[in-house]
């Protein structure tokens, strides 16, 4: 089977089963909408599927997912819209900045099936994109939202100028993508999503989260330019997407275990954005490197599917938690996009190499944050200063991405705190009363923004004069040595991520995982929780065991992580 059935099956199978909790009731605010098992709520951008329904409906020939599409948005002009002549987010939440991606949605339905759609149903949503256009104009300078409705602005606008040929709307493009372009980092990242837009922080780090820019900003920013036609700019925007691509793990999973937004993280994404196939599509034709991005993702959420649910991370059913319809309406767009678009384009690019599979070391966010790639192990060591939110910092000086060729994930970082900043966007967890914080870490260090990191080839140190602690992670082929040195007694974490159903043996010196993770050590350790269980996170979406040291005031501490051949 070619991967483009892979694809339109993937798209079919998640629509199928929303469809599944589409209400038909006897009341207005909902009939007809969504109903999130998960959340026990109605999530009020479920007409942001009405793209990949109208897809199947021209492929299958079967009215139930034209008139479900006709239904979403009869629902969402009853229940959201506002006078201003924009959808709010929610029933329960005015934000209007998600109307400029339904409106994308909407008008791509428009421009490409337009001809299967009977004369009323154009007219009426030809009327609602256009109103949903024209009230979005000015909209992203008097909200200052962050930087990825301005990517969203520019690349609406560009639709909306090639769909109605009003010089308005042009202006409009023009005008976002110039205000995007200058928040571009010398490494080629894109920063805005914290305030201020173009802010530093102390340390001189920018406000930036890899799950949005990969899977919204950036590609949005190249439907721009190449509904636009300009070729300068699909240029720039394909190196863009290749320096972003320096966080895309060899599984297609989005290192976001460092962004300013990293409460939203999926591990293959982030909760309520698009996904990356929808724009990257487009410059994967020319460039293999995108094309095997794309299919590695592509994959992943194809794992993290199962009974037609796509689950916020690899271990959520594992743990007993259900799956938040929100992932799918979201990128059942972007596949439908992609299945459109991508003809043979993934079938030929599996021998290319990622650029985060590239061995080496990169440092980002003026020397804050460290890639390293060296034999087995690929890794983020993460001492940014860049918490958005209160008491949600993650860093610390700690390796927040630990990912192995045959193991995959090993650590990966999650906030001190957990903060639902979209609480109709966001799930809680139905078997735990609190979300635990699974940043390694000597003490509370991860909250230390004063933590200083140095690179010395494939050695990276993380120091703190306030916290008192100095941890050295040596990266080889086959192992990753921690040396943890403190001036005061304490202890340090180190949570490992290990699914339910898995074999944990544990020795005087050593733990092992699965068979096939050794990590050893030459202190005490304590494995939190006992027995079975598993601690579970949304953030990233892992189940996890602790291991705690006790650590004596100047007396190193010696961990080996490895993999057992």
């Amino acid at each position: 089977m070619s991967f483009k059935n892979t694809v339109y099956n993937l798209m079919k199978t998640w629509c199928d089963t929303l469809l599944e909790t589409q209400l038909d009731m006897n009341n207005p605010l909902l009939d007809a909408a969504l109903l999130c098992p998960a959340c026990a709520v109605v999530h009020g951008r479920c007409a942001d599927m009405v793209l990949p329904l109208v897809l199947l409906y021209s492929q299958t020939g079967e009215n139930k997912y034209l008139t479900a599409a006709k239904r979403l948005v009869d629902w969402t002009e009853r229940n959201t819209l506002a006078p201003n002549g924009a959808y709010r987010n929610d029933l329960a939440n005015r934000w209007y900045g998600t109307n400029l991606f339904f409106n994308l949605s909407l008008g791509e339905t428009l421009h490409r099936f337009g001809d299967v759609l009977d004369k009323d149903t154009f007219d009426k949503w030809d009327s609602i994109f256009r109103r949903g256009a024209e009230s979005l104009i000015g909209w992203c300078e008097k909200v200052v939202p962050h930087i990825n409705y301005n990517a969203g602005a520019a690349a609406m606008f560009a639709f909306a100028y090639k769909y109605t040929g009003e010089q308005k709307y042009l202006e409009q493009a023009q005008h976002q993508e110039e205000f995007c372009r200058a928040h571009f980092d010398n490494e080629g990242l894109f920063f805005g999503e914290g305030k201020p837009l173009d802010g530093t922080t102390a340390k001189g780090c920018h406000f930036v989260d890899m799950g949005y820019n990969l899977e919204e900003s950036v590609p949005l920013l190249v439907l721009h330019a190449l509904w636009l036609g300009d070729d300068e700019k699909i240029k720039y925007y394909t190196a863009r997407t290749l320096d972003h691509l320096g966080f895309l793990l060899p599984d297609g999973a989005i290192d976001n275990s460092w962004g300013t937004r990293q409460n939203k993280w999926t591990y293959w994404g982030s909760r309520t954005s698009d996904g990356m196939h929808e724009g990257l599509i487009y410059i994967a034709k020319d460039n293999p490197v995108i094309a095997k991005a794309i299919k590695k993702n592509v994959e992943l959420l194809a794992d993290c599917t199962t009974d037609g649910r796509l689950y916020g991370g690899p271990m959520y059913r594992a743990a007993g938690e259900p799956a938040c319809i929100h992932h799918a309406f979201d990128h059942a767009k972007s596949l439908a996009v992609l299945y459109l678009e991508m003809g043979d384009t993934l079938d030929s690019c599996d021998t290319v190499t990622l650029p985060r599979e590239a061995e080496g070391v990169k440092a980002y966010q003026n020397g804050h944050l460290y890639t390293v790639t060296r034999g087995e192990f690929i890794a983020t060591v993460n001492a940014c200063d860049t918490h958005i939110y209160e008491n949600s910092e993650t860093g610390g000086g700690a390796i927040s991405m630990l990912w192995s060729k045959q193991y995959g994930p090993i650590m990966a970082a999650t906030p001190n705190k957990f903060v639902t900043t979209e609480p109709y966007n966001m799930q809680i967890q139905r078997n735990a009363l609190d979300e635990l914080c699974f940043t390694a870490r000597v003490g509370d260090s991860d909250c230390d923004k004063t933590v200083l990191l140095t690179a010395d080839g494939y050695s990276i140190t993380a120091k703190s004069d306030v916290s008192g602690f100095e941890i050295k992670y040596a990266f080889k082929d086959d192992a990753v040595n921690i040396t943890v040195l403190s001036n005061i007694d304490t202890e340090y974490i180190l949570p490992i991520i290990s699914k339910a159903g898995d074999s944990i043996e544990s020795k005087a010196d050593e733990v092992i995982f699965n068979n096939m993770l050794s990590v050893s050590f030459d202190g005490k350790c304590a494995i939190d929780p006992k027995g079975e269980k598993r601690h579970f996170h949304p953030v990233g979406g892992f189940q996890y065991k602790n291991l705690t040291f006790n650590l004596m005031a100047n007396n190193p501490l010696s961990i080996k992580i490895s993999i057992i051949k």
